[in-house]
């Protein structure tokens, strides 16, 4: 019986620790995803602040 309760309990605290590594694995993951969406957005960003920046030194040169 006591085997029994031992193999249960080991049985369980695989199976919780596969869980585990397979949850850490997958937010790995998500969060490789997310950085390659932060990296586009900052791209485009600058690219955006490029375009404002040359408005701008354009207007100044038709104003004078």
């Amino acid at each position: 019986m006591e085997k029994m309760v031992i193999s249960i309990i080991a049985a369980a605290l695989l199976g919780l620790g596969a869980w585990n590594l397979n949850q850490t694995f997958n937010l790995s993951i998500e969060i490789e995803s997310i950085k390659g969406k932060m990296e586009t957005v900052e791209k485009s960003v600058k690219q955006v602040k490029n375009m404002v920046s040359k408005n701008k030194k354009k207007d100044k040169k038709k104003k004078d």
